[in-house]
């Protein structure tokens, strides 16, 4: 467990590092005016569109939205975790991290001790390969060439029972260190025996090409035992954020889109007929976390999924997780193979000019969405028109307000021949929208104590302009995020040196790190007045609260006095 970083050591270390450096050393920054331009790391594009902010210590793309601070950018951009992230900056700020009192910190160096071990259990697992004809009879029956499972670093793990164990846990400190990994596990009576037995070993490995974890395909036909099995998560991985072959699709160059199929072999297969650019998550649902790494890289996604029932769900579960994220051009499409097909046989059977064309019939998301709901209703009955609206409404609710889901409850309103506007008004709960990392189109799309929250981060001077009568009334707001607002409001006040990047990372770890982290990616026109923004917000805050609260009372009066009331209240509001 890696013991706990001060807040004031992180304050220390933002201060010292200077963000338009941090990223000019990975990415040839030209300055424009006040801030700096260049084509974003995270994404392909022709015209730049990633701007760094030397006054807010920020960092911004237009194109894909990605956003943060200087330790934002390293584990973005490195990959790394937070911890490793401060590493990595303290050593070029010449800082020695330092740990709370009565914290016990794991060096940054043990971890270096786990990708050691990891590398040599692929080794290992190489060698055993080559020792194994039985291995090697059952990859050349699935078709794979010895160049491409070289590439892939594909293994064997012998069947008994503690044979890595043996060769690599030669003290203490190395038995303890593949207990960690995962490559070995401890039964109740203290045993420890090998996690991979009698398997073809896929090393998965991250972006900077090392060994974090392995996936294990059974030799036995052995019904006890899962076909397909993956190391437990550990230090070095995350099932929910790791991608197969996501260390090869980063070498592409100049990617024009990504395709998510479902297994290791699928990607192996594929790559060797030269179609580098797929992935597959790892015997999990596509995460969220999964989708904003391919979408840093690319515009397009494209689920290739058997087509079977099975295929289907797990094209369905993608599309909910995906409504949340789409914006700014983001697309995602899906392609569902011949009945009895997978990735890994069509493109055998149809080499890979014939996958390809197929790909090409990929569906766009709406197109699937709509298909997929018409097939449960009857649209020849005013009854399964409606079933339509109530099935599409709560997933059309999950996209961020903009254009596409103006043309997504126009689609509905065409099948259903629901009235738009009534589709429109329909309640569409924000709930927890911010917690995905989806970006609004805009900041008029959000409630009024989000925009004065966005104003106050990029000008926390603001908050020294609200006197303590200011402060008290905001307090007695009921708005979904009032003590967001007043918490950035009390950090803020007397702290001028403060700006979007420190207060940022002031939030990381407390339960506004999320919407902070969706808010602070909310563009902004360069040609407001920020102050007359901001304090509109303020004041339509009050007059709303004011409104609603008279709404509420004036149920209760007799007809004169809704009268006189309403005679008073046009007056004062002039």
């Amino acid at each position: 467990m890696v013991g706990r970083i001060p807040r004031s050591f992180i304050d220390e270390l933002i201060n010292r590092i200077d963000i338009v450096d941090l990223i000019d050393s990975y990415v040839s920054l030209r300055k424009t005016g006040r801030n700096y331009k260049a084509c974003c790391p995270f994404h392909t594009e022709k015209t730049p569109s990633f701007t760094v902010s030397p006054d807010k210590q920020f960092y911004y793309c237009f194109g894909c939205g990605a956003h943060g601070s200087a330790i934002g950018f390293m584990m973005d951009y490195a990959h790394l975790n937070f911890v490793e992230a401060v590493h990595e900056l303290a050593s070029r700020a010449g800082l020695e991290v330092v740990y709370e009192q009565g914290s016990a910190p794991t060096p940054i160096a043990a971890f270096d001790d786990l990708y050691e071990i990891m590398e040599q259990a692929a080794q290992y697992y190489r060698q055993q390969l080559r020792q194994s004809p039985a291995a090697i009879d059952y990859l050349k029956k699935r078709g794979l060439t010895g160049v491409i499972a070289r590439d892939f670093g594909l293994g064997y793990a012998p069947a008994e029972w503690d044979n890595l164990l043996k060769t690599l846990g030669t003290d203490s400190d190395r038995r303890n260190r593949l207990l960690k990994t995962g490559l070995v596990k401890q039964n109740e009576s203290g045993r420890r025996y090998d996690c991979f037995r009698d398997r073809i070993m896929f090393p998965i490995w991250d972006q900077r090409k090392r060994v974090i974890a392995f996936g294990g395909r059974k030799l036995s036909e052995s019904e006890y035992e899962p076909k397909y099995l993956n190391s437990p998560e550990t230090p070095l991985f995350q099932k929910n954020k790791t991608l197969y072959g996501w260390h090869l699709a980063c070498q592409t160059r100049s990617l024009k889109n990504l395709i998510v199929v479902e297994g290791y072999m699928d990607v192996v297969a594929l790559a060797q007929y030269g179609i580098s650019n797929a992935v597959a998550t790892l015997g999990t649902a596509t995460t969220d976390k999964h989708l904003n790494r391919l979408f840093r890289r690319v515009a397009k996604i494209i689920f290739c999924f058997d087509g079977d029932s099975a295929g289907k769900k797990a094209a369905w579960r993608a599309l909910e997780t995906a409504l949340p994220l789409l914006q700014r051009g983001r697309e995602i499409h899906f392609v569902f193979l011949p009945q009895g097909s997978d990735p890994d046989s069509f493109v055998r059977q149809n080499d890979t000019s014939g996958f390809n064309a197929y790909l090409a019939k990929a569906i766009p998301l709406s197109d699937f969405l709509f298909n997929h709901l018409k097939q449960e209703v009857n649209l020849n009955s005013p009854e399964g028109r409606a079933s339509l609206v109530d099935k599409a409404i709560p997933v059309l609710k999950q996209l961020l307000p903009g254009t596409y889901r103006e043309l997504m409850l126009k689609k509905l309103s065409e099948l259903s021949g629901a009235n738009l506007n009534e589709l429109k008004n329909k309640p569409i709960s924000k709930g927890d929208t911010f917690k995905r990392l989806g970006v609004p189109n805009s900041i008029g799309d959000l409630s009024l104590e989000h925009r004065a929250i966005i104003y106050l981060l990029h000008k926390p001077t603001l908050s020294e302009k609200l006197n303590a009568s200011t402060r008290q009334k905001l307090s007695q707001l009921n708005q979904q995020d009032i003590k967001l607002l007043l918490k950035i409001i009390e950090l803020t006040r007397g702290n001028p040196q403060l700006n979007l990047g420190r207060i940022c990372e002031k939030m990381r770890g407390t339960e506004y790190e999320h919407i902070i982290k969706w808010l602070s990616g909310t563009p902004i026109e360069t040609n407001i007045n920020i102050d007359d923004e901001f304090f509109g917000a303020i004041n339509r805050l009050y007059k709303n609260q004011r409104k609603a609260f008279l709404t509420q009372k004036i149920t209760h009066l007799t007809a004169d006095e809704k009268q006189e009331l309403q005679s008073f209240y046009s007056v004062s509001d002039k």
